[in-house]
């Protein structure tokens, strides 16, 4: 089959599903950050879009209908980084409709990595949302180009390109910083934001009664870890609520701060207490809770490798473990712990109990012990990226990603 890959977001997950569908014998082209004619002028079986909603319905219409003219119209399968509801930008039932009539008539399917949000988004009425987890891939595809230089975008790919060269994925280095990178070596490394900005921005307020469902839900999934938002949800007897588009919206930003958030400042508040300047603490929004913090930058994630253990409290967006801050961890060589919640068991597998932590203490506990042992860390290291590369294959994941798609 032959796979176009574009639009606009995190381009290292579209790294890693070009390569993998390259070494499942596929022909495929990363088409960023735009789509040129001569990419487009021949059959295309699907699309692997970010940000599709971002996109005017009349281009991806266009698109469609112009790769049509050599085949048929292709499939499009678009990734979710947010929520499937904020993502189509839906706050009532005629909208959730019309946009589901709108991805029908144009064949398009919404990857969600969270199985928690698939759900609610089918229950809303998004037909066309289907749950898998994100996957790994140890390599990135490059050939060579006409004038000598290397091609990673816009050249059309199989596996007996002439001069196909699998480079791997933690080679690729972004901006170098070297007081950045030097900061976090050795150390216990945290990447990520304190307070989103972003969620209230510009937003009414979110009335008690939807925060307070928020925190029950929070504190049913913390009590039972292995609990997914939906099923926390219907536990508190949220299921009717949970079938109006506006609530939901409402409610997910509640739950957002109740949830995500506060893990997030609990955990990195007892961190810096107990380890100090050995936890290296990077993002925005964390003065909020009198926490410094480095500014936000990429040029840590070069020092995964180097950083005693690279740390994760939960995805704004999503409750799942599996996401694409911590498989970007796993795809660069970074030891990865987690604090416990729903799908630690799939990301960690026999690692789980020495790699994710329950609550402060044992943070606390578990990346002390880990900052002073290096034979230690290497052996966690060395097996739980053996089991990453195994259960999360995106060699395996991606041929059920295209049936969904492609049905």
């Amino acid at each position: 089959m032959r796979f176009l890959l574009c639009g606009q977001g995190t381009s290292e997950i579209l790294w890693s599903i070009q390569a993998a569908l390259v070494d499942l014998g596929h022909e495929s082209v990363l088409a960023l950050p735009d789509i040129s004619q001569d990419v487009i002028d021949r059959r295309i079986d699907a699309l692997f879009v970010l940000n599709l909603f971002e996109i005017p319905r009349p281009t991806v219409e266009m698109l469609r209908d112009h790769i049509a003219q050599f085949g048929t119209p292709p499939a499009i399968v678009h990734v979710c980084l947010k929520h499937p509801l904020e993502e189509i930008g839906a706050v009532n039932v005629e909208q959730i409709r019309d946009a589901d009539r709108w991805m029908a008539e144009n064949d398009v399917s919404m990857w969600c990595m969270c199985q928690g949000s698939a759900e609610q988004a089918v229950r809303l009425g998004l037909s066309r949302v289907f749950h898998e987890p994100l996957g790994v891939h140890r390599w990135i595809c490059t050939a060579p180009a006409a004038d000598g230089s290397v091609d990673l975008y816009k050249r059309w790919m199989t596996p007996d390109t002439p001069g196909l060269c699998r480079h791997p994925y933690a080679a690729m280095k972004g901006q170098f910083d070297a007081d950045a990178e030097s900061s976090v070596r050795d150390r216990v490394l945290y990447l990520g934001q304190g307070w989103p900005e972003h969620l209230e921005a510009g937003r009414e307020p979110v009335a008690p009664s939807i925060q307070r469902d928020a925190q029950a839900v929070a504190a049913a999934m913390t009590e039972r870890p292995a609990l997914h938002r939906v099923q926390a949800m219907d536990r508190c007897g949220l299921a009717d609520r949970s079938a109006d588009p506006a609530w939901t919206l409402d409610f997910n930003r509640a739950f957002t701060i109740a949830f995500a958030v506060e893990n997030r400042r609990r955990f990195a508040t007892a961190l810096r207490r107990g380890l100090g300047e050995g936890f290296s603490l990077w993002g925005n929004g964390w003065e909020r809770f009198g926490l410094k913090a480095g500014p936000v930058s990429p040029a840590p994630r070069n020092a995964y490798p180097d950083a005693a253990a690279c740390l994760d409290f939960g995805s704004l967006a999503f409750d799942t473990a599996i996401f694409p801050r911590t498989l970007e961890i796993v795809k660069r060589n970074g030891l990865l712990v987690s604090w416990r919640h729903a799908d630690t068991g799939r990301l960690f597998g026999q690692t789980e109990d020495r790699l994710t932590f329950a609550e402060e203490d044992d943070a606390v506990s578990l990346l002390a012990a880990l900052s002073v042992d290096a034979d230690r860390r290497a052996r966690l290291r060395s097996a739980h990226l053996e089991h990453c590369f195994d259960a999360l294959a995106l060699t395996a994941i991606l041929p059920r990603v295209i049936g969904h798609a492609c049905r």
